[in-house]
């Protein structure tokens, strides 16, 4: 393994630190806070990073506005640290994440094509499915056979920059959402759904885990998520299901009941009514080699 072109301490798994000079991919581990001997640094990064988590669910903590904050990461979660925010992140767990480096002085360039540098300020807990996406097939080219596309990669990168610029350009803040489910409910609830997402789940046994009504389920789940239970456990299937087309080697089908899936034309039509794309489309993305697809 390399040493991290993004973060220190970051065990490396792949990266494209020498092919790319305004933004950097890489796929790694990092370790629980205290198991390492490099501590955070006090300064914030020197690019923007993205990170997007992809593993177990794992606690991070974090400084933001002098205050000490915590959120519970489950696959696909993704923080954006803008360049020199020192957030000071630890994470409670190993975990292995995705990040994506990129060089403000280009994104400034991107957004108003003089090379002025945006401010971004900091989102340390959102879900964005096709960032994930984006970020993923990055990854899987540069871990694939033969030399990475570099047209296909740029168009990665800058539909993720563009994405990150809508979502973090200074200006309209989010509103946070009011009258949800208290904390340590929701992330029971969310731990709950992502242990049982390889079978049928209902409102009934959401309802007890949340302890509400499963009248009331529907309209709280939605003020702290913003999303119903089933689009939110519709989402978590399709990115468990990209993530296992991208990484791993079991067959399609096995991959789609394996995630909740009733078998793989149900896990093509949702993939391809969400993403745009196929099962097939993904291994394709995973395996093409030098010459493109």
């Amino acid at each position: 393994m390399v040493g991290s072109f993004i973060k220190p301490g970051l065990h490396v798994l792949s990266s494209s630190a020498d092919d790319m000079r305004h933004a950097v991919v890489e796929r790694g581990v990092e370790r629980a806070a205290g198991r390492e001997d490099t501590a955070p640094p006090a300064a914030g990064p020197r690019t923007h990073v993205l990170v997007v988590h992809t593993g177990a669910p794992a606690d991070l903590s974090w400084n933001a506005d002098g205050a000490a904050r915590r959120a519970r990461f489950h696959t696909g979660e993704a923080l954006v640290n803008p360049a020199g925010y020192a957030s000071r992140p630890r994470w409670r767990d190993d975990v292995e994440l995705m990040l994506l480096s990129i060089d403000p002085q280009w994104l400034g360039a991107q957004a108003r094509g003089g090379g002025a540098v945006p401010d971004l300020r900091p989102d340390f807990h959102f879900t964005d499915p096709l960032l994930t996406l984006l970020v993923q097939r990055l990854v899987a080219e540069y871990e694939a056979p033969g030399p990475a596309d570099p047209l296909y990669v740029e168009s990665l990168v800058q539909t993720a920059a563009a994405i990150v610029l809508r979502r973090c350009a200074q200006g309209d803040e989010p509103r946070p959402r009011e009258g949800g489910l208290p904390a340590r409910r929701l992330a029971e609830l969310r731990d709950y759904i992502h242990l049982h997402l390889a079978r049928r789940i209902t409102l009934e046994e959401l309802s007890t885990v949340a302890g509400v009504s499963t009248a009331h389920l529907n309209r709280l789940f939605r003020a702290s998520l913003g999303e119903s239970p089933h689009q939110y456990v519709l989402r978590q299937r399709v990115e468990r299901a990209q993530n296992a087309l991208l990484h791993g080697d079991d067959s399609i089908a096995d991959i789609a009941v394996a995630h909740g899936f009733s078998d793989q034309s149900h896990l093509t039509r949702v993939l391809r009514r969400t993403t745009g794309l196929t099962p097939g489309v993904l291994r394709e993305d995973r395996t093409r080699g030098p010459s493109g697809g």
